[in-house]
């Protein structure tokens, strides 16, 4: 029987090929500004040095946003920061962290990380992660 290994989220959706509304998953090979209206989207990037900037997390409280790298192994990495450079993202229990990123050097394809705006507005806070992320 053959060995089937799988890595990184269940990724359900559909891309939006044909600029309509309500679908959930997009590609982005270059620096992207998350919107408000992006909430439950998940992202997908093969692209190196991608970074995604967080809108401001009081303006989102609850709002969930995953980031994917779907390169192959060691083929990107990519960024996710905080907006404004002071909106932080907590992640094992360093305080004022702005960014978080997946090395290219570590990253595997399916690396992932769902960042979640806190109730009390103050921060993003790691709801699910797998990879290496610095």
């Amino acid at each position: 029987m053959a060995t089937t290994r799988f890595r990184g989220p269940v990724i359900q959706g559909k891309f939006n090929e044909a600029g309509q509304t309500g679908y959930n998953l997009e590609n982005k090979a270059a620096n992207y500004s998350v919107l408000i209206g992006d909430s439950g989207k998940t992202f997908t990037c093969n692209t190196d040095g991608v970074t995604f900037t967080l809108p401001a997390v009081a303006a989102n409280e609850g709002s969930t946003f995953t980031f994917v790298n779907t390169a192959a192994d060691g083929g990107s990495g990519m960024v996710v920061t905080g907006a404004g450079g002071a909106e932080y993202i907590a992640y094992k229990g360093v305080v004022n962290q702005l960014t978080l990123t997946n090395t290219k050097s570590t990253s595997k394809v399916g690396d992932y990380v769902t960042v979640t705006g806190n109730r009390a507005g103050t921060e993003w806070t790691i709801t699910a992660i797998q990879g290496v992320w610095a």
